[in-house]
C-alpha cells in the first residue's frame, strides 16, 4: 500500500467497480496502460474497503449502476464523503437504467454505455478529470 500511496502523488487514481471480472480486468489493463494508478473491486464492499484502506485521493469512480452490494449513485455518494472530488463514471449496457432513480441528472451525464471503445473510455475519463483540475 505504500508504494501505491506514492505513486498516488504522480498518476491518477481509478476505482473500478465491477462484477465481471473480464471486463474489470480489460479496464484495468486500459487504465494501467495509460498510466493510471487502479484500484479494482468486484463489489460495493470491497469498493469502500478499498477507499478506507486509500491515503490519498481518489480521482475518480467507475462503476455499473447496480454493482453487488449497493446502487452505484449511492456508493459514489458515499465515497465522496471522503473523495469530495471526485468524479464518477457510470458503465452500463442500459444507460435508460439512470433514469429509474430519483435524480438522474448526474448520472446521464456522467454515462458511459456498453459496449465502449478504448478511446472512447479514455476521452471520457481524461475530460471527467480535466473538469476537476
Amino acid at each position: 500500500m505504500r508504494e501505491m500511496q506514492s505513486q498516488a502523488c504522480l498518476h491518477p487514481v481509478v476505482l473500478i467497480v465491477e462484477d465481471l471480472e473480464s471486463l474489470r480486468t480489460t479496464i484495468q489493463q486500459i487504465l494501467e496502460d495509460a498510466d493510471f494508478l487502479v484500484l479494482p473491486a468486484a463489489n460495493a464492499l470491497q469498493a469502500l474497503e478499498l477507499a478506507q484502506s486509500c491515503a490519498g485521493p481518489i480521482h475518480l469512480l467507475i462503476t455499473t449502476m447496480h454493482p453487488l452490494g449497493m446502487p452505484g449513485p449511492d456508493l459514489a455518494s458515499r465515497l465522496r464523503m471522503r473523495f469530495p472530488e471526485m468524479s464518477v463514471l457510470y458503465s452500463s449496457a442500459n444507460p435508460l437504467a439512470a433514469l429509474e432513480i430519483p435524480d438522474p441528472a448526474e448520472v446521464v451525464a456522467s454515462m458511459l454505455p456498453r459496449p465502449f471503445s478504448k478511446t472512447t473510455l479514455l476521452n471520457r475519463i481524461n475530460t471527467l478529470l480535466a473538469a476537476h483540475t
